[in-house]
């Protein structure tokens, strides 16, 4: 007896939580749900097609009701799904193929034309159909479905699992435990030949030039041109990959117990609807609707509107060992899954500086982090993104160490030196002024090894230092001018005997005593080598 089902699902209050406790964007929503696994779909404009582990089911309304249409069907396991010139053509596991010519009020069983009761996938593209299945193989049609032709040349097996053309006028076809196979065609000269052997393919798809293979081992991302294929390890191991679809410029990849992904250069890929869709199983997308529709194994059928932005970034940051009294750069990578322009802002602890505190498009956030008031330790920050692409916080993990200690060895009149044993070649070397038997040395060069920050003033032709706080110094803020005796430490007049001067090729030389005396380092001076030992102890 047919089963009739309608359903009609609101689900504001659950998309309000999932909102709220998730902070994802509202472009990933439900749309409804079906009382069994979706193992398949078809959308187009207002129509969506389903089918389940145990009926079919249509909605002409765009989700917001479905029914179950099913009679005659001697097996109601879907196991694929395509419309055309009005025709629904529909695969089973145990049943073989159907044609409806009324949305499935009724249904004419196609086995005596494709004699394989296990169909694996049903697809089309222009005027073709295409068929695989687990016992005979693969077929087409040109006509509608009226008549089928196997395409077997060259296959070692007939268990085709999944098949995609290619813009190119090139062919792939999936196969269980065998692998992947290409053809220049489909028609009498059709040909297999094997580009990915020992896999079962569960989906393909492609995006530009790379063709993506889903496996029961995991996805495998390959040339189009050159079939040289790999494994893309974004999450480990060899998750078993459900299905595979693309949109205009991004591929999205459903994984069991895993959840779904997406990747705007098909080798990062970044996690959809964190705890809103677990256990993705079927996709598809409709380009009419500019949506990816999700269908998982509890029957739940999601909608995602890829024309608004989606944000997605790494939620996690290991920004190293950074020693107590220094800095280090980082950037966050924002990613847009979605459409549209993505805008925002940013916020983190204090020690934490972003070139900007807003954003308007996908790319990096820099940042840096400044430990010269922390203390040596763990630490595990989070940053705050919102955006209208949905929120994100991300967490910077990082570990304030002691400071090293710090030698440096210099030689008068030599542009050799060496930082705690390592040579650096300077372009200015030092010299001694023999009117006030004062030694000069780079003022940038001993700085930056220190730590500090050194900025130049070409109009007042001033030269700035700038030192945060370590566990043994405090802060240091010196300001010099060229050619002049009166300089500030610390915002406290001095004056030094021999004047800051430039020599070739632009660099400011100043006596060694006063900018190391002013760091807090010590000097020692071997007259008989002529060399200059600093030591600095941050």
């Amino acid at each position: 007896m047919k089963k009739i089902f309608i359903f009609v699902v609101i689900f504001v209050l659950l998309l309000n939580i999932i909102s709220a406790v998730y902070g994802e964007s509202d472009s990933l929503r439900l749309l409804n749900s079906l009382p069994y696994q979706i193992t398949s779909i078809y959308v187009d404009g207002s129509l969506i097609l389903a089918g389940t582990l145990n009926g079919f089911f249509v909605s002409t309304d765009s989700g917001s009701h479905f029914s179950e249409c099913d009679t005659g069907l001697s097996d109601l396991h879907i196991t694929g799904i395509t419309f055309f010139n009005g025709n629904v053509f529909l695969g089973t596991s145990s049943a073989g193929a159907y044609i409806s010519y009324d949305l499935g009020k009724h249904w004419k069983s196609l086995l005596s034309e494709l004699d394989c009761p296990t169909i694996s996938s049903i697809s089309r593209d222009e005027d073709l159909i295409y068929v695989t299945s687990l016992c005979s193989g693969f077929y087409v049609s040109s006509d509608n479905g009226q008549t089928w032709v196997k395409r077997n040349s060259g296959l070692p097996t007939v268990e085709a699992t999944s098949f995609v053309k290619i813009s190119s006028e090139k062919y792939f076809l999936g196969t269980r435990q065998f692998g992947l196979f290409y053809s220049n065609a489909v028609g009498n000269e059709c040909s297999w030949k094997n580009v990915l052997t020992d896999y079962t393919i569960t989906s393909l798809s492609y995006l530009g030039n790379s063709l993506f293979a889903g496996t029961t081992e995991g996805l495998f991302k390959g040339n189009i041109e050159s079939n040289n294929f790999q494994k893309i390890q974004f999450i480990g191991g060899s998750p078993h990959i459900s299905s595979v679809a693309k949109t205009d410029d991004k591929i999205f990849v459903s994984l069991l117990n895993f959840g779904l992904f997406g990747s705007v250069d098909g080798n990062n890929f970044y996690k959809l609807g964190d705890g809103v869709v677990p256990n993705p199983d079927a996709l598809f997308f409709d380009f009419t609707n500019n949506a990816l529709f999700i269908g998982d194994l509890d029957g739940n059928l999601f909608y995602f509107d890829t024309t608004r932005p989606y944000l997605q970034c790494s939620e996690q940051i290991d920004a190293g060992s950074i020693p107590q009294g220094s800095s280090v750069e980082k950037d966050i990578l924002l990613v847009n899954l979605g459409g549209g322009i993505l805008k925002g802002t940013v916020s983190g602890p204090y020690f934490m500086k972003f070139d900007a505190n807003s954003f308007t498009g996908a790319g990096k956030l820099h940042f840096s982090i400044d430990t010269s008031a922390l203390s040596i330790g763990s630490f595990k920050q989070p940053v705050s993104i919102n955006s209208n692409g949905g929120n994100k916080t991300v967490y910077i993990s990082f570990e304030v160490i002691q400071a090293p200690a710090i030698n440096i060895k210099l030689k008068i009149d030599s542009p050799l030196a060496y930082v705690n044993g390592k040579r650096v070649d300077l372009d200015a070397a030092p010299f001694i002024v023999k009117e006030a038997s004062r030694t000069l040395v780079p003022v940038r060069f001993i700085s930056e090894t220190f730590g500090a920050k050194v900025e130049w003033d070409g109009t007042e032709r001033k030269v700035t230092i700038k030192k945060s706080a370590t566990a043994h110094h405090p802060s240091l803020l010196i300001e010099m001018w060229i050619n002049r005796k009166t300089l500030r430490v610390n915002l406290k007049e001095m004056t030094i005997d021999v004047a800051p001067l430039i020599i070739p090729p632009g660099r400011t030389m100043v006596p060694i005593r006063f900018i190391t005396e002013s760091f807090g380092s010590t000097v020692q001076w071997n007259g008989d080598t002529r060399e200059i030992t600093i030591y600095y102890t941050p």
